[in-house]
């Protein structure tokens, strides 16, 4: 509801809507917060828009000064002292900021066939936990890691691939140490996803990348320039024909081939760049690559 009527310049509608959601989402302040900035400057309140900020720093959130810089809603502020304060202190927050833990979200059958999938760039974690979790069907032991990377308190990304590897190596060592394992993703998260299946070297069967974001030449050049050696794992594509990234998937799509990877790849038309249901056949030919024999699998209902 905030982002459609945000999208048609509904900006009193959608900081109503942001008031009545506001104690039913208490987990997620941080977010509603800087929805509340944005939208408070696109009315031009400037001073309110701060104050809102200020408000959720006191409280201990904090966003990188990068990822303000490119928001356009935010362009007002610029010329407030106040607000350059407040990027000052937001900066040298992001500095120190250590987590405590990140969140795992587990889900399945312990014992299934192994499955990690990693969330979108900046996304609400467990909206993108519950679709990769979901989006697999039964048999499946699935774990969701919360990238420790951040771009705000509540911002996890994956934009270190070191880091990323790492952690997800890290927690499947940890939980199923002798056993191979498929890899999932959205958007960065299927960027990552790709990589990290790809110089496997067969410790990960299959990946299932959901809109992946390949926009720029240098994020599709990350995915080929990450090949090591065979075994390759089945790489499964899903994208939306109208998703400015689709392109660069199916240049991704290409090289593998070429290279001798297996690869499937579904294209939903007229679809933007968004999360979408993996097909029937994708999900059974991930499951066969897991280890599940015919009939063991059932697919979720669309």
């Amino acid at each position: 509801m905030v982002i459609s009527h945000y999208g048609r310049g509904e900006y009193d509608r959608a900081l109503a809507v942001l008031e009545r959601a506001g104690s039913q989402c208490a987990g997620q302040w941080e977010r509603i917060a800087y929805w509340r900035a944005c939208l408070l400057a696109r009315r031009g309140l400037v001073e309110g828009a701060i104050d809102t900020l200020r408000q959720a720093v006191d409280a201990g959130a904090w966003w990188a000064p990068r990822l303000l810089e490119t928001e356009a809603d935010l362009d007002p502020l610029w010329d407030s002292d106040g607000y350059r304060h407040l990027l000052t202190v937001m900066e040298d927050r992001r500095r120190r900021w250590a987590p405590a833990a990140a969140g795992v979200y587990l889900q399945g059958v312990a014992g299934g066939w192994p499955y990690v999938g990693l969330h979108g760039r900046n996304q609400i974690f467990e909206i993108d936990a519950a679709h990769l979790a979901d989006a697999m069907g039964k048999g499946w032991e699935v774990v969701l890691p919360e990238s420790v990377q951040r771009i705000a308190s509540d911002g996890p990304v994956w934009d270190d691939h070191g880091v990323a590897r790492d952690q997800v190596m890290r927690l499947a060592d940890s939980l199923f140490p002798d056993r191979r394992f498929t890899i999932g993703g959205f958007s960065q998260g299927a960027r990552r996803a790709l990589q990290i299946g790809l110089e496997s070297g067969g410790r990960i069967t299959g990946v299932l990348a959901v809109a992946p974001m390949l926009l720029r030449s240098r994020e599709i050049a990350e995915v080929i320039e990450s090949m090591g050696h065979p075994p390759w794992p089945l790489v499964s594509l899903v994208t939306g024909g109208d998703d400015p990234a689709a392109e660069g998937a199916e240049a991704v799509a290409g090289h593998l081939r070429d290279e001798g990877v297996e690869v499937m790849k579904h294209v939903a038309p007229q679809t933007g760049h968004g999360w979408i249901d993996p097909p029937r056949e994708i999900l059974v030919a991930l499951a066969q690559r897991a280890g599940a024999r015919r009939g063991d699998f059932s697919p979720p209902p669309r």
